[in-house]
C-alpha cells in the first residue's frame, strides 16, 4: 500500500480525530474540575458593588464563542487531503484554545474574585457547550477528500 492510498490517509485521519478529541475532553474536564473547586470558596468572595466585573467576564464568553466557532470554520476551508494532519488539528485546537481561555476567565472571575455562582455555571454550560460544537465530527473527512 502506498502512503497516498485513501485507506492510509483515512486511517490518518481517524488518528488526528482521536487525539483531538482527548485534547477536547482534557480540557473540558479541566474547565469543570475549576468550577468545582470554586464552589467550594465562593462564599468567602463576595464583594460590594463588583457585579459589573462578574457580567462583563460573562458577556466575553458569550461573544468568543460564536468567535472561536467562526475560526474554526473559516480554518476549516483551508484543509486538504495534503495538509489535513496539521491544518485539521490546528481548525480544532486554535478554537479549544480560544473557548478555555474565555471559560476560565469567566469561571474564576465568577467563583474566585466575587461569588456569582449563576454567572459562573452559566459560563461552564456555554463553554462546554463550545466545546462540544468544536469537536471534530465524523463527515469531516468526505468533506476534505470531495474538495477539488
Amino acid at each position: 500500500m502506498s502512503e497516498d492510498s485513501p485507506m492510509v490517509r483515512q486511517i490518518s485521519f481517524i488518528i488526528v480525530v482521536r487525539r483531538i478529541k482527548i485534547m477536547g475532553i482534557a480540557i473540558t474536564v479541566g474547565m469543570i474540575a475549576i468550577y468545582l473547586f470554586g464552589l467550594l470558596v465562593a462564599k468567602n468572595n463576595i464583594k460590594e458593588n463588583f457585579e459589573v466585573v462578574n457580567l462583563l467576564a460573562l458577556v466575553f464568553l458569550v461573544m468568543t464563542i460564536p468567535a472561536a466557532l467562526y475560526l474554526r470554520r473559516s480554518m476549516f476551508k483551508k484543509v486538504n487531503l495534503q495538509n489535513f494532519q496539521s491544518n485539521y488539528f490546528n481548525a480544532h485546537v486554535i478554537p479549544f484554545a480560544i473557548i478555555d481561555f474565555a471559560s476560565l476567565f469567566c469561571i474564576t472571575t465568577n467563583l474566585f474574585v466575587n461569588a456569582n455562582i449563576l454567572y459562573a455555571s452559566i459560563g461552564l454550560v456555554l463553554s462546554v457547550a463550545g466545546m462540544i460544537i468544536c469537536f471534530p465530527n465524523e463527515e469531516d473527512f468526505e468533506k476534505i477528500r470531495s474538495e477539488p
